[in-house]
């Protein structure tokens, strides 16, 4: 399973899911054990999730993973789904801890940013 964490600085979790373009990548084994893979910077050109919000189609390199972030809109993890991308909101920072807390149906569950204070709908 790849489980992609928003990461506006490679070290805790914190950045807005939508328009993230950096994300640290774990990769989490048959026995649940977990591995940082990579940090994932979207090169130039790249469209963010915001830049796709009424595109199901574009490929995005998060596409298929399961994500973790600490704010996300109304109705994103419904896009996403789409995607095939299960979205996690947590008011968890630390990337490691949230990953492993996941793992254990543990992590913290914080409610999407209402649609009257979102950018998007």
């Amino acid at each position: 399973m790849k489980i992609a964490v928003v990461s506006d600085d490679f070290r805790t979790l914190i950045g807005k899911a939508g328009k993230a373009r950096r994300f640290l990548l774990f990769e989490v084994d048959e026995a649940k054990r977990l591995q940082l893979e990579r940090n994932l910077e979207l090169p130039e050109g790249c469209p963010s999730y915001h830049d796709l919000h009424e595109d199901d189609e574009t490929p995005h390199p998060i596409d298929g993973m399961v994500l973790i972030t600490n704010e996300a809109g109304e109705g994103f993890r419904e896009r996403l789904a789409r995607r095939g991308t299960q979205v996690h909101i947590t008011s968890e920072q630390d990337p490691h801890t949230a990953v492993t807390l996941l793992l254990q149906d543990r992590l913290p569950v914080k409610a999407p940013t209402a649609r009257d204070k979102a950018c998007c709908t």
